[in-house]
């Protein structure tokens, strides 16, 4: 019966990701349209960074359909060993991006200027994020998959 439940699960989460792989193609088509119509700068960066989002995120989602369906993914000691340097760099580099850009952000006022400034600041805050977990993975140095 465990087994059964598992499967299940799977397949829910498997069909929760296509799902979400058709929304985000609609996504990139609507960007693609406005940036055909538009020529405002602002309208058209801010549907480049939507369009390119939702292609991340669909090869993103691949990734897990793949996992589950293919290949699993797994990250070894050794694997996050091998990024330790690189990692500790990149997380000391978004620290200070992280001051630069708030510092730049209380020193705007103009709406287009702080409003470019806050998708930065949370696209690095995220950066940083992601970062700071791989590096408790190393710490912990724990097999994921």
């Amino acid at each position: 019966m465990q087994k059964k439940k598992r499967e299940e699960v799977s397949n829910k989460l498997l069909k929760v990701l296509k799902e979400w792989q058709g929304l985000e193609d609609e996504t990139i088509a609507h960007a693609e349209a406005t940036l055909k119509k538009s020529k405002n700068k602002l309208v058209k960066m801010t549907m480049e960074m939507i369009r390119n989002d939702s292609k991340k995120h669909k090869v993103m989602q691949q990734t897990l359909i793949d996992s589950m369906t293919k290949q699993s993914l797994t990250l070894t000691p050794e694997d996050l060993a091998s990024l330790s340097d690189g990692l500790n760099k990149h997380l000391a580099a978004e620290a200070k991006t992280l001051e630069l850009a708030d510092e730049a952000l209380h020193n705007s006022e103009l709406f287009v200027t702080r409003y470019i400034l806050s998708y930065l600041i949370a696209d690095e805050q995220k950066h940083h994020a992601l970062l700071s977990k791989l590096n408790e993975l190393k710490r912990a140095t724990v097999f994921v998959t």
